[in-house]
């Protein structure tokens, strides 16, 4: 499974976590983890479509 795939999977549990509150805070542990991932999500898709490797592993 690519890493992409990972974190997607990760995004969408958290998303099933969120009580989707009538006022999301910034400091909300789930909204926190829904940027972080949406960041690296969107990293990893750029750097998938353009073949690079990663070497971090």
């Amino acid at each position: 499974m690519m890493q992409s795939e990972k974190v997607k999977r990760a995004l969408d549990a958290v998303e099933d976590a969120c009580g989707h509150c009538a006022v999301c805070s910034p400091d909300c542990p789930i909204a926190i983890s829904k940027r972080a991932l949406t960041g690296l999500l969107y990293d990893l898709r750029q750097m998938e479509a353009s073949g690079s490797e990663c070497e971090c592993s």
